[in-house]
């Protein structure tokens, strides 16, 4: 007997399906996918636990832990755990997917009048896929206090397009299959040199009493450093 599709059996898939995409948007890194699931897991009666201390745990109740703010682990223990029962089950998944990473030093120098980032590839990606496209930017990010100096981390987000990747134009490209140079093809561009003349090269946030000790001006562009911070 074929089963019939209700408003109401319709309306439950859409909600499930809000709730999927609404977990892809905000896991734009591992990092960020990483705090939504800890945000679910807190939302649903999960109990954060750290693994440097002693954990006393009650049969029934549900906990998780992180490591790195890129790896998270929750469990649930049945209610008659520790009677002899010893059956449990494991599910495992990844936080992350193929993308496109910036190195540790990104900055090019004088790429053509362009500022253009250097970058590393992670994973198996469909490369051809990330050309023409308004790319953003997401990940952990580290600052130091001026009070203490003191390092700490930050979730970051652009929210918004930064780099494009462009593409030849059609007659340069006349083949019937396209495969990037993934060393020297992939490189997206932050703006033209411009920006250099219009912004100034950028405001410096460091001075003698608080001196560049991480070199990182001279690691990245000044206006993309600007964007961050």
């Amino acid at each position: 007997m074929q089963s019939k599709v209700t408003h109401a059996v319709l309306k439950e898939g859409r909600e499930y399906s809000e709730r999927i995409l609404k977990g892809l948007t905000s896991g734009v890194s591992h990092f960020h996918a990483v705090q939504y699931m800890k945000n679910e897991l807190r939302g649903n009666g999960f109990n954060e636990l750290r693994e440097k201390e002693k954990w006393n745990l009650t049969p029934g109740q549900s906990y998780y832990f992180t490591r790195n703010g890129s790896t998270v682990v929750a469990f649930t223990l049945g209610n008659k755990v520790g009677t002899g029962i010893d059956m449990f089950k494991i599910v495992g998944c990844h936080t992350d997917s193929p993308v496109i990473k910036l190195a540790p030093h990104t900055k090019i120098e004088n790429k053509s009048g362009f500022q253009q980032l250097q970058q590393q590839l992670y994973g198996g990606g469909t490369w051809r896929t990330w050309f023409d496209r308004d790319l953003g930017l997401a990940g952990k990010i580290i600052t130091q206090s001026n009070k203490d100096q003191s390092l700490n981390h930050h979730l970051w987000d652009s929210k918004d397009a930064v780099m494009n990747i462009p593409n030849l134009c059609i007659h340069f490209t006349r083949t019937d299959e396209f495969k990037p140079n993934r060393e020297k093809e992939l490189k997206p561009i932050l703006a033209s040199s411009m920006i250099d003349q219009l912004m100034g090269q950028g405001i410096s946030h460091f001075s003698e009493e608080h001196p560049d000790l991480y070199k990182v001006e001279t690691k990245h562009f000044k206006t993309f450093l600007d964007r961050i911070a």
